[in-house]
């Protein structure tokens, strides 16, 4: 059964256009989400409120990455920004749905359609292993469906709708093997020295430490933070944020703010403080690491930064966003979800024109922990009446064994 996505389905070209036909693009899932290997079953529908003259139908299918970033060089005294651009195509097939091209592209076909509603059903494969569907400030890999209707008379009827390609990343099948397992306690500790006025220095110094390396988007994560602040200076705001490092091209970083919590407004000079499972929801995100694209790549880490009036106190943990719980969690309820992010907005803010398409993600809304449950288990097993029975049994296995042996030596 064919229906409609959640994307506007009429497009026209004028005002002449839209009061002959329209077109509208229904596709078999209405939320828009597929992997790499499924098929897009849909149908381009063309509704002729009077009769028209097409000489055919093509239908596009179209799959790349891109990304633009600019970079800032020196030689000698000056400064150059160097504007890089790169784009890499995984696939863009054209279908002829109906009619017949020449040799020089030109439509050789000619039909009129009645007024009514026609449908053209069409299905396509998504190749294999192409990477996941991805939105960042001047960088994406979009998947997208275009439909045409070409007029004997006219401007052509057009319309696109991009959809979503996800892709499985399973923290147990991890290829980098140099990465510490997903149950290695991760930490990191950044030190800073001040100098005074009396010359001798004073220190500052923060550790970071996570549980574990891997996470799936609504997994809560839980770290552990301590800041001993032995300075003469006050501190500024200390937070705890996750951060999304998206890499474009082969060295140029931007940083990307998913989540944050303010620990605490400013730390005293002298002061030490430690906190205990910080709390930090794991968004609906992209999972690491944009398999087979060679223009994005994409990382996550749990960062805490300390404010300080001329510097910042930085530690980082990297973390693995992964699309299948690991082993012990068993999901419960999960739903496809927008990623919501701020470079959005700034990027309707630069550029008015610029198209934005915000992927969903899988997101699991409850998760169950086995691994819990047979710990508690194991804590019961050991209550004062099973260890009194536990002790009874052994003490009459001893004694009958005693008497055995005053048997046989009679």
């Amino acid at each position: 059964m064919i229906c409609c996505g959640t994307n506007n389905p009429m497009i026209q070209n004028d005002d002449s256009m839209a009061a002959s036909a329209n077109l509208e693009l229904s596709l078999e899932h209405a939320d828009l989400v597929y992997y790499s290997g499924d098929r897009i079953r849909g149908a381009l529908v063309v509704h002729a409120h009077v009769p028209i003259t097409i000489t055919g139908v093509e239908l596009r299918f179209r799959g790349a990455a891109r990304a633009r970033w600019r970079e800032v060089g020196s030689e000698g005294s000056q400064k150059t920004e160097v504007e890089h651009e790169k784009e890499e195509i995984y696939f863009d097939d054209r279908f002829c749905l109906w009619g017949k091209v020449a040799e020089d592209g030109r439509w050789e076909s000619s039909e009129v359609l009645n007024r009514g509603r026609h449908l053209f059903p069409f299905q396509y494969k998504l190749p294999e292993g192409i990477p996941c569907s991805f939105e960042g400030p001047e960088a994406s890999v979009r998947y997208s469906v275009h439909g045409a209707l070409a007029r004997a008379v006219g401007q052509n009827l057009t319309i696109k709708k991009s959809v979503v390609v996800l892709r499985d990343l399973d923290s147990k099948r991890d290829s980098e093997k140099k990465s510490p397992t997903s149950r290695h306690v991760l930490e990191d500790h950044a030190e800073r020295t001040f100098s005074t006025t009396c010359c001798r220095p004073s220190r500052v110094s923060c550790s970071l430490c996570v549980a574990k390396r891997s996470y799936v988007p609504g997994e809560t994560l839980h770290a552990n933070v301590q800041i001993n602040n032995m300075t003469m200076r006050k501190s500024g705001p200390c937070r705890l944020q996750l951060k999304q490092l998206i890499t474009y091209g082969d060295s140029h970083c931007r940083p990307v703010l998913l989540e944050e919590v303010e620990i605490q407004d400013k730390i005293r000079p002298g002061q030490r403080r430690q906190w205990k499972s910080i709390s930090l929801l794991v968004p609906p995100t992209c999972p690491s690491r944009l398999s087979k694209c060679r223009v994005i790549d994409v990382r996550y880490c749990v960062a805490l930064e300390c404010q300080f009036s001329d510097s910042v106190l930085y530690a980082a943990v990297p973390i693995t966003i992964v699309t299948v719980p690991e082993r012990g969690i068993l999901p419960i309820r999960w739903t496809y979800r927008e990623c919501a992010t701020d470079f959005y907005e700034d990027e309707i803010k630069h550029n008015s024109n610029s198209e934005i398409f915000r992927p969903k993600y899988k997101f699991y809304e409850e998760l169950r922990d086995i691994r819990k449950e047979k710990y508690f288990v194991l804590k019961l097993r050991q209550s004062p009446g099973t260890k009194r029975r536990l002790l009874a049994n052994e003490a009459a296995e001893n004694r009958g064994e005693s008497e055995g042996v005053n048997e046989s030596k009679a």
